[in-house]
């Protein structure tokens, strides 16, 4: 059955996918108001129902050739990175097998989770931002390309991410207790080049 563009955005997996990701992006926004180890335990249960959400999400076709506005500058992604590791600290780091960039050292490859959360931040803003203004076409083209995101960059940086949630939550580690040794990275120590939104930036450029 073929469903018009107006059909498919206001159909229920839709919505309820809109209103999850509205969630996530406002309790990541608001991670500081949370201590660390319940940020975590919310975190795991936020996490899967965000993936589960996504795979239900119908199939659809972009309606325009250019792409939709992005409203996730480097700036706010920054932020985000920012506010989160200084939330997680040394909990921020996990060992990783699964990220593109393994192949570029022969070291064993640590990931961040406030990195690979604001990788998933950075689409579902965009889609709710855009899916908010109530434009059908707009709307489309908007859960048309978080949907090719999901598939290909942020689906598994969500199923990467639960796992290393998974163990910080039930490690019996002291999340709670500050670690006064770690420092955020200064503003000239961070090497952006392979952060999610630049690559992104530069694929639209």
């Amino acid at each position: 059955m073929n469903y018009s563009a107006k059909e498919l955005v206001y159909s229920k997996n839709v919505l309820e996918f809109a209103t999850v990701a509205k969630e996530f992006c406002a309790f990541l926004e608001n991670a500081t108001n949370y201590k660390r180890s319940n940020f975590v335990g919310l975190l795991e249960k936020l996490l899967p129902l965000v993936f589960y959400k996504a795979t239900l999400l119908p199939v659809c076709e972009p309606l325009y050739e250019e792409g939709t506005a992005k409203y996730v500058t480097e700036k706010l992604y920054e932020s985000i990175y920012l506010k989160l590791v200084g939330l997680l600290k040394q909990h921020d780091t996990f060992p990783e097998v699964f990220d593109t960039r393994i192949s570029e050292t022969d070291e064993p490859f640590s990931a961040s989770i406030s990195e690979y959360l604001a990788d998933i931040y950075q689409d579902l803003k965009n889609f709710t931002v855009t899916f908010q203004k109530g434009q059908v076409e707009e709307m489309n083209d908007a859960l048309w390309e978080c949907q090719s995101n999901f598939r290909e960059f942020w689906g598994i940086r969500i199923a990467n991410t639960i796992r290393a949630v998974h163990i910080l939550n039930y490690d019996n580690a002291e999340l709670d207790a500050d670690d006064d040794s770690t420092e955020l990275p200064e503003e000239g120590e961070r090497d952006t080049t392979n952060w999610f939104v630049t690559r992104r930036q530069k694929d639209i450029e």
